[in-house]
């Protein structure tokens, strides 16, 4: 017999629940009410290499600008609820600031390596959002 044992939702996962909320607000907030506003949020490695906006770089790997990313992105965290439960908040919260340390440095390494390499120029807008930090 099934017995609810308090390990369904987002029970004893703050971390997972924060980080479903604020972002997935945010990113509704300014799909919906302030669509002129996405451009402050831009996820754009050209500015923060050119003019040292490191906002962008914090903001632009937390915030989606799209809503099926949102979407995406809150699919994603609420499944990663379980490692949350498994290893604790603060060793879950470690595990996701080195990944989002680590992918934003690989994409810039990625991003000038392909201009050095081929002289090509990708596209100054990376995708947004959490989704892209955590694969």
């Amino acid at each position: 017999m099934f017995t609810s044992t308090g390990s369904s939702g987002l029970y004893k996962a703050p971390l997972s629940k924060s980080l479903l909320l604020v972002p997935s607000a945010l990113s509704l907030l300014l799909a919906l009410l302030l669509p002129h506003c996405q451009r402050f949020f831009v996820y754009d490695l050209q500015a923060v290499k050119d003019d040292f906006q490191i906002w962008r770089l914090i903001c632009g790997r937390i915030i989606c600008l799209d809503l099926k990313d949102t979407f995406c992105s809150s699919l994603l965290i609420y499944n990663f609820r379980i490692f949350e439960r498994r290893y604790g908040s603060r060793k879950f919260a470690s595990f996701l600031l080195g990944s989002w340390v680590l992918s934003a440095l690989v994409d810039c390494i990625l991003v000038e390596a392909v201009w050095y390499s081929f002289g090509i120029t990708t596209s100054r807008n990376l995708p947004s959002g959490l989704k892209y930090s955590l694969k």
